[in-house]
């Protein structure tokens, strides 16, 4: 997890990570720039989660290689289910729940948003 601990990776491979933040517009060609530097990445992405290590545990924190340093939704998915399947927010004796999840847990503000034509 960026940001956390002594050792996280510093060479995300993320947009928003390794290009500046200096009040300039910047093409997608000229963000090679900054994928092929060696330095680390300019802005922190706090709290992402990157893939991680692979079946033998050994992580390379390289921006060019994204199957380690890449956040993606996919990557983290099992690790959300999990996290979900373990909330256990207080319940009413008549909720009914699945996996710890109810209407008043953690998607008590998630509403529907409907199309208007």
């Amino acid at each position: 997890m960026v940001g956390f601990g002594n050792n996280y990776p510093q060479h995300v491979h993320h947009r928003a990570a390794s290009i500046p933040w200096d009040n300039q517009w910047h093409s997608c060609s000229e963000g090679s720039t900054w994928l092929n530097s060696e330095e680390s990445n300019p802005n922190e992405l706090l709290g992402a989660m990157v893939r991680g290590p692979d079946q033998n545990d050994m992580f390379l924190d390289d921006r060019h290689k994204p199957w380690f340093t890449e956040p993606t939704i996919s990557s983290n998915a099992g690790l959300v289910a999990a996290l979900v399947a373990l909330h256990d927010p207080p319940r009413k004796s008549n909720d009914v729940g699945l996996l710890g999840i109810d209407n008043f847990g953690i998607f008590h503000n998630v509403h529907l948003i409907t199309q208007r034509r």
